[in-house]
């Protein structure tokens, strides 16, 4: 048996009208115009969302989570990837003022954990060259095109493509010999893994809010991926 502790990035600019919108009861509808209307490229965290994954570090570090993770690995937007630094700090080069326990797992960006593709600047990311240059403690080689050939700006990314990446990622994840794993994506993600998925048998709440982190033992049943959650705290 596994154990992937699923995290939500925090805050993004793209959230601030949107979150709210969808948590009174929007239609969709209605909260895909509004991230149109605040989308931005790659769009990066507010203040306010570094606040929420600095308080994240804060419980995974007092569950001794961040400690004892083997893996990280992140969608290739940069919302999550800063998210999963700030929540799982890397091992620091010297420096008069460390990153507060840090984590010295391997770290991996993986394209199919990207959020619902398309249409939304905000789900477009950066070149490969260019997140190599940013974060350099994080393996991009599972990133295979150095410009994002995948994302349209016509076309939203249909929940059958979402959920084939998402079940490649998850096979990704079993096959590797590490056991105690991080995954640091997307709401939208995260929602069409859990919910709907005829490959994936859980008990977890589909719904993340920003920066929630959500554990679960991980195990392949009869051809299905089995989420049974854990206590978080």
């Amino acid at each position: 048996m596994k154990v992937l502790h699923f995290l939500r990035h925090g805050q993004a600019l793209h959230n601030i009208n949107a979150e709210p919108m969808k948590a009174a009861g929007c239609t969709f509808e209605a909260f895909l115009a509004q991230m149109k209307v605040d989308d931005f490229f790659d769009a990066p965290l507010t203040v306010s969302g570094v606040s929420q994954a600095t308080t994240a570090g804060s419980l995974a570090r007092s569950k001794a989570i961040a400690t004892s993770l083997d893996l990280i690995v992140t969608s290739p937007l940069s919302r999550a990837i800063d998210t999963a630094n700030l929540v799982f700090p890397p091992s620091p080069t010297p420096s008069p003022t460390p990153s507060p326990t840090p984590t010295s797992s391997t770290r991996m960006v993986l394209e199919d954990l990207r959020e619902i593709n398309g249409w939304l600047l905000n789900g477009k990311r950066r070149t490969r060259a260019e997140l190599n240059n940013r974060y350099p403690t994080f393996d991009t080689s599972m990133v295979l095109t150095d410009e994002d050939v995948l994302w349209q700006a016509e076309i939203l990314e249909e929940d059958e493509s979402v959920r084939a990446r998402v079940n490649r990622a998850l096979s990704f994840l079993w096959e590797r010999e590490e056991e105690n794993i991080a995954v640091v994506a997307h709401g939208g993600l995260f929602k069409k893994m859990i919910d709907g998925n005829f490959l994936v048998s859980s008990d977890l709440d589909g719904k993340f809010e920003n920066c929630e982190l959500k554990s679960c033992s991980f195990e392949m049943v009869d051809g299905k991926f089995e989420l049974q959650e854990l206590p978080v705290c």
